[in-house]
């Protein structure tokens, strides 16, 4: 369990973007309170050099490492010593980021973690939650949650409140379609490029979720900030509300600007005035694909919801928890795949069960309880390809599916699970396991002998236990029902076979047995 504080801590979160390196110190105390003390921001051209040649420039690379000591002298300052830095779609993309991230941390000692679209759209939701919790009902409508950046765009629809869908877009207001090129391309074929490429987008999404039936656009991202900031006569701290017709007259008015022009008449440097217009028409092309008539601007960024996170992780007081999103999405991965969803519910209630049972063996904590979970509702999901060998299809899905709020890491240890809830045991010769780190690896076998044991007690898929007692003597565990749950010789057959991976992990065996389970001394 991580130390929690109860006195003020100072701290910082960094943010390697596209077009800018930006770092906020804060200060943190008991039940995540959080003080911004300085907000930095410096330009840094990352996303024009990865996304037109593939990588990290020396120079791009010289100016990055240097804003970054800058910062380091900051945290110096300040005596800090808890750090979270994060780099998003540039260096996610260059080919050389492992290597730039290694040479970050050896000229400063800064560990940068490079984050997927899934975890953006988790520290995003965070911070929308933040700013608009019991301010503004999003949770009673159907939004759409759009962050425009340089290289991509994060989309996510919630319905009334329930994460529906997930999406980054390979397309930003630095990384445009083929045929647009910012601060060159006049407004007037800009305007149809990206008409058509986001109509395309919505055709798309309407597979699983229509548009049209957003009522409300909640719009992240600097450019819609400063936009907020042009319309509105007194900022509010946590959102403002634009209305459609305000909006679309402010892109109209800025269309005929050159980026100088841009520059000059609002004070912004020059990169960001270039990539203004075509981020605020990716922002108008997507309200124009629903029926919202405001849009919401939350005055907050992703390093918000890394700052709130870490103050929760530090406090020891969580006021937000996405868990119910997560198992959310992963509800809805099994139904595209068309999964046995009262077997795979069934499972997932039994399994979290023995894990609470079993916390004093296995020593692990709530991350991989909602691993354990998700991979439960999941594990046969492979059926939809074949039933031979659907363990490893289910596997497969997980890797190519987006489910929200799980990192990268997190989806490897998910999709290992699902692999190996039948069948093989967690082999050195398995290159997806072993990639994980040693610490994971080790919760995978625990958590896939539990996983093992709650898909046997349903083998016959008939939902007769869903609920049990359990005894553990020396040298045995056992799992009692009721006698009248009638004949239990397929889940006893099944145990005996699923359960070897559960004795050679936990060290006793396993065993069903019906009737009254006898009082403990």
């Amino acid at each position: 369990m991580p130390e929690t504080i109860l006195v003020k801590q100072i701290v910082a979160v960094i943010d390697i973007g596209s077009s800018a390196i930006r770092m906020v110190v804060a200060e943190v105390g008991p039940k995540d309170e959080v003080k911004v003390l300085e907000n930095l921001h410096k330009p840094v051209l990352l996303g024009k050099e990865v996304f037109t040649s593939g990588s990290i420039g020396r120079s791009v690379m010289r100016d990055a490492m240097n804003i970054l000591k800058s910062y380091k002298a900051v945290i110096e300052q300040y005596g800090i010593k808890k750090i979270h830095a994060i780099a998003t779609s540039a260096v996610r993309d260059a080919v050389n980021r492992d290597n730039f991230i290694d040479q970050l941390f050896v000229r400063t000692g800064i560990d940068v973690e490079v984050i997927e679209g899934p975890e953006e759209n988790r520290l995003e939701l965070i911070a929308v939650e933040q700013a608009l919790g019991g301010k503004y009902e999003y949770n009673k409508k159907n939004c759409l949650i759009l962050e425009v950046g340089s290289g991509t765009t994060e989309m996510i629809i919630l319905n009334q409140g329930d994460v529906q869908l997930t999406r980054t877009l390979s397309i930003g207001s630095v990384r445009l379609p083929e045929q647009a090129v910012a601060g060159k391309t006049v407004s007037a074929v800009m305007q149809r490029v990206l008409k058509r490429s986001i109509h395309e987008v919505a055709v798309y999404a309407a597979r699983e979720y229509n548009l049209g039936e957003i009522d409300t656009l909640i719009a992240l991202g600097g450019d819609m900030r400063f936009v907020a900031r042009q319309l509105s006569e007194s900022l509010p701290h946590d959102f403002v509300v634009i209305e459609k017709k305000n909006f679309l007259d402010f892109i109209q008015s800025i269309s005929k600007l050159t980026p100088e022009d841009i520059a000059d008449k609002f004070g912004l440097i020059y990169s960001e005035a270039e990539s203004l217009f075509p981020a605020l028409l990716f922002y108008s092309n997507f309200l124009g694909e629903t029926k919202a008539e405001q849009v919401i601007v939350p005055m907050v960024s992703i390093r918000d919801g890394l700052l709130l996170e870490l103050a929760q992780m530090l406090s020891g007081y969580r006021r937000t928890d996405v868990s119910k999103q997560v198992i959310s999405s992963a509800k809805r991965l099994g139904k595209k795949y068309q999964y046995d969803e009262t077997h795979s519910l069934c499972v997932a209630g039994l399994a979290t069960k023995l894990f609470d049972l079993l916390k004093a063996e296995h020593g692990l904590g709530s991350r991989e309880r909602l691993l354990l979970e998700v991979a439960a509702i999941l594990h046969d999901i492979g059926m939809f390809v074949t039933p031979t060998n659907y363990h490893k299809h289910s596997s497969y899905l997980v890797d190519a599916a987006e489910i929200f709020g799980l990192r990268k890491q997190d989806k490897n240890m998910v999709s290992s699970l699902v692999r190996y809830h039948r069948g093989m045991h967690p082999q050195a010769t398995h290159e997806p396991y072993m990639s994980l780190p040693r610490v994971d690896r080790s919760s995978v076998s625990k958590l896939a002998a539990i996983l093992r044991v709650a898909d046997a007690l349903d083998k016959g898929r008939q939902q007769k236990i869903r609920n049990f007692g359990f005894e553990k003597t020396d040298d045995n565990y056992v799992i009692w029902v009721p006698e009248e749950l009638g004949d239990m010789t397929i889940e006893r057959d099944s145990l005996v076979k699923r359960g070897v991976l559960f004795s050679e992990v936990f060290g006793a065996g396993i065993t069903l047995k019906q009737g009254v389970q006898p009082k403990s001394n």
